[in-house]
């Protein structure tokens, strides 16, 4: 019997992560660790756990949604009953490999490690943090987390960093464990069988063109799309500045843009646009479950994703601009964190510098009067995240690690 390999970490809740793991050779090996039901963004999203006849799932009571219950959001994702399910799987199966999809400055972490060692599993932990910790903190707060860092670190056996910055910054730790392993390779990959152009999907057409009659959107307008947390980090508002810039030229055809998302700067934006006078060219809508998104950004243009660094934090990874170039989309992007991974400069898409709505108005201007270009960037940038994030592509590497 193969030894198995134990998945637990809120983000594998979300049905659009968990598809990696559909990919996967050897499913039978595969046993899950989840919540029975997650809450994010202050609520708003609710996701209950549903049972998959293909995979073997254990479905627990979450102690935390994180934010700030339980020591200031420490305890993300802690799963009290854990150690049970382990120690059944270390009873039945014999130990095998845990793989906390947590980051490793979290106690939710540790406690996963300290079970995992007890049982005699091998733990893996999952990090997307791309900025170094003296770049984030200072102080007693810097001196703390760095422990608790170290202490994860110590008792894991290997790592999963989600973009190059972020392996960088675990190597830096230089740990004495002689076994310990890295991995570069996102938490899941994208649908790329999901995110396509609908040209080639039979009746596809339909579908995303009925979004320009649910929007008023006229057929010869163009559209940029922004979908994501409507947060200060996302740039939302240079990207509505920039959008501003572009309606003081002459335009033929008119330009839209959508804006889809939820966040606490909705009403500020929403605020900035009626300042512009913009009302009737800027469109919010609220947010979309994942299956809804392939047919907008079919009906779109240019993608737009305009993130700033705030507080110590940089963009991480970026799934909406990755599932636009799935859509043959163009990406007009910021170059901060870990973008460049996602969107290739010059060919899947521009990057500019972030908080730079001069820059972003002529990137977008650029995409957006040259047909050709446009056309180019977006089989170049689906071409690209086929080949690089495919749920095929991770689900191979991810069990590859595992294994």
């Amino acid at each position: 019997m193969a030894k198995p390999i134990v998945i637990t970490g809120y983000p594998y809740a979300y049905p659009y992560y968990f598809k990696v793991f559909e990919y996967a050779n050897n499913k039978d090996d595969l046993i899950f660790i989840l919540p029975k039901h997650w809450e994010a963004k202050g609520g708003k999203v609710k996701i209950d756990f549903k049972n998959n006849p293909n995979f073997k799932i254990n479905g627990l009571l979450s102690a935390s949604f994180g934010g700030k219950s339980l020591f200031g959001g420490l305890f993300k994702g802690w799963l009290p009953s854990l150690c049970f399910v382990l120690l059944h799987i270390r009873l039945k199966q014999g130990s095998g490999v845990l793989f906390s999809c947590l980051e490793p400055n979290l106690l939710t972490t540790l406690y996963n490690g300290f079970w995992a060692k007890i049982f005699g599993f091998q733990h893996i932990l999952f990090t997307w943090q791309n900025v170094p910790p003296e770049k984030r903190m200072m102080g007693l707060k810097l001196k703390l987390s760095n422990a608790l860092v170290k202490l994860n670190l110590a008792l894991s056996d290997g790592v999963i960093c989600g973009n190059q910055k972020a392996a960088e910054v675990v190597r830096k730790w230089k740990m004495e464990n002689g076994k310990w392993k890295i991995l570069v390779c996102p938490l899941s990959g994208v649908d790329t069988e999901k995110f396509k152009p609908f040209y080639n999907t039979q009746g596809g057409s339909d579908i995303s063109s009925s979004w320009r009659d649910k929007l008023k959107i006229g057929g010869n307008d163009k559209i940029i799309l922004f979908y994501g947390a409507l947060e200060k980090r996302k740039g939302v508002t240079i990207l509505i500045n920039a959008f501003n810039k572009l309606q003081t030229m002459n335009h033929e055809p008119r330009i839209k843009l959508v804006i889809i998302g939820t966040g606490p700067e909705k009403e500020n934006l929403k605020s900035q646009v009626m300042g512009y006078g913009l009302q009737a060219n800027i469109i919010f809508l609220d947010w979309m479950f994942n299956d809804e998104l392939p047919a907008l950004l079919n009906v779109s243009d240019v993608f737009v994703y305009p993130s700033v660094p705030l507080g110590g934090w940089e963009e991480q990874f970026g799934y909406a601009m990755a599932e636009a170039s799935a859509c043959e989309v163009p990406v007009v992007a910021t170059r901060t964190g870990s973008i460049d991974e996602v969107v290739i400069n010059g060919k899947s898409g521009i990057l500019v510098d972030p908080n730079n709505p001069e820059q972003l108005n002529e990137a977008i201007y650029t995409i957006l009067s040259d047909e050709v270009l446009a056309k180019q960037m977006g089989e170049f940038g689906r071409e690209y995240i086929v080949e690089k994030f495919s749920h095929q592509v991770v689900a191979k590497k991810l069990m590859s690690f595992l294994s």
